[in-house]
């Protein structure tokens, strides 16, 4: 069996929480997965885009698989990882266009990469920006890590809906701490007219410590776990 038929698209809800008791999700970050959800190991990832046609065969593959989710449940919202260095590729803006014709309701979201010299800052707003033109919402994963610092969200916030916060990186922290870093990225944000989304929530406490400091768009293992994207069509089947 090929590793394309080992795959299978899996989704974590982002919540956007009023109360505790009144959270919703508003859309659903989608994550490629081996089947029964183990992340791909790095070989695993490498040999799926390792060349051209991998690339296009994976591809071709994900957006038959949005197209159906798509067709299912055209009112939700779904991100889609792309990693940076993938912009440089030219086949990938074939895969962005075809993207963007499966639905209005798919969105992009750009992974943090820790080669901070994979571009010249530059550089990277025009790539947003084509990104921009094509008519898709932007997300900035993980800001604070990687090539996603602070200064790439100040310099290209034009280009972004919104940025993505990870309390995961500071699981050794107190809880002040991860509040105070929340609260400045929340304070950021609000002041580029941009959401932030709190990623790395598994407990109520944090939850609503992080609401009442004004935090209303939250993602974590307290909200729900990932699971296969699949069950979303199924819910409009009755399953």
């Amino acid at each position: 069996m090929g590793l394309i038929e080992q795959l299978e698209l899996y989704c974590q809800p982002i919540y956007q929480v009023t109360t505790l008791g009144a959270a919703q999700p508003c859309d659903y970050e989608v994550l490629l997965r081996k089947k029964g959800g183990r992340p791909l190991l790095p070989q695993e990832l490498y040999a799926t885009t390792a060349t051209t046609s991998a690339r296009q065969v994976l591809r071709q593959w994900m957006l038959a698989q949005l197209a159906h989710f798509a067709d299912h449940q055209p009112r939700l919202t779904i991100d889609v990882n792309i990693d940076p260095w993938q912009f440089h590729y030219p086949d990938v803006w074939d895969y962005l266009a075809q993207l963007r014709q499966v639905g209005p309701q798919i969105n992009i979201e750009i992974t943090e990469r820790n080669e901070s010299s994979f571009d010249a800052a530059a550089n990277f707003g025009r790539l947003l920006a084509r990104a921009q033109n094509l008519g898709f919402a932007i997300s900035l994963d993980d800001v604070g890590s990687g090539y996603n610092s602070l200064q790439a969200v100040i310099d290209n916030s034009t280009y972004l809906s919104r940025i993505k916060f990870s309390l995961l990186l500071f699981q050794r922290r107190d809880q002040q701490s991860k509040l105070l870093f929340a609260r400045a990225w929340q304070e950021l944000a609000a002041s580029r007219n941009l959401n932030l989304v709190v990623e790395g929530i598994e407990d109520q406490l944090l939850a609503e410590a992080l609401l009442k400091q004004g935090c209303h768009y939250q993602q974590g293992f307290y909200w729900q776990r990932p699971f296969p994207l699949k069950k979303l069509c199924g819910c409009q089947n009755g399953d």
